[in-house]
């Protein structure tokens, strides 16, 4: 199964970037002012889902993204690895933001940078505010930006504290938050544990190409996405104090307090 998945990736992954590549030129050539809305529209959310297709990640949706599909909202979840932006890049058009080391790999990082990805340096603060800059033009120009507030990937035991500098983004924007809920409910048809968990999960140390040579052999992953009630960033003001109060408005959501009825509604993709 696994020299098959990745024969397919193979593939089909040139064509995608063919694609990418050729709709990026008509775009320049047309002068569109909301190129990386189109960018997450055709290339992202197609190849997200060509992807979760060939890995049969099975997805139960509960809420519903009320005003997601047409654009120019901040997207924030909890992380357990790069299969959460798979899932999710396969459920709404969205242009990633991601760890500068990225950037740097083979075939990966130029992938990842023609598809519109936001490139951040943790370790460099004095970035932060054309990390915001860019963040915030792309919400202007109406794309989704999906941001991982907790700063790094975990084995899901807890959610970490939100990060609050890059909420000025959408602060900026005036870009509602739409916050989501990732969990993994089974692997091959097993529920998921601390004993099987890491075989979908990619934290810590974990090296990409080891992990992703293993999950080709997972038959079939089953995860719940949870969405809940839109932020309005106009309630918040544009300081620090309203960032830091934005971004314990979305822990508190995703951390599931105040569940709502319309929630628990599900539906199955």
């Amino acid at each position: 199964m696994r020299l098959v998945r990745l024969a397919v990736l193979l593939i089909f992954w040139p064509l995608f970037f063919a694609a990418a590549l050729l709709l990026h030129s008509l775009l320049f050539v047309s002068g569109s002012r909301r190129r990386w809305r189109s960018m997450s529209r055709v290339i992202n959310r197609n190849f997200a889902a060509f992807v979760r297709t060939l890995l049969n990640i099975k997805v139960r949706v509960e809420g519903e993204a009320k005003g997601a599909e047409s654009g120019g909202h901040c997207i924030v979840t909890n992380h357990m690895g790069y299969i959460d932006g798979i899932v999710l890049g396969s459920l709404f058009p969205i242009i990633y933001v991601s760890k500068k080391e990225v950037r740097g790999w083979p075939w990966i990082g130029q992938w990842t940078a023609l598809c519109g990805t936001i490139f951040i340096d943790r370790q460099r603060k004095e970035k932060i505010p054309l990390l915001v800059a860019e963040m915030a033009e792309k919400l202007d120009q109406k794309a989704n930006v999906l941001l991982f507030p907790e700063g790094t990937s975990t084995n899901g035991d807890r959610l970490l504290p939100f990060q609050s500098a890059l909420f000025a983004a959408p602060l900026r924007a005036r870009a509602p938050i739409l916050p989501v809920t990732l969990s993994y409910r089974n692997v091959d048809h097993q529920p998921l544990t601390t004993a099987n968990r890491d075989r979908v999960y990619w934290y810590g140390d974990m090296e990409f190409l080891g992990h992703f040579w293993e999950l080709l052999a997972v038959r079939r992953i089953e995860v719940t996405v949870q969405i809940h009630p839109t932020i309005e960033t106009s309630r918040y003001r544009n300081d620090s104090s309203g960032r830091k109060a934005l971004s314990q408005a979305s822990y508190d959501s995703i951390a599931g307090k105040g569940k709502t009825a319309q929630e628990r509604q599900a539906s199955f993709y």
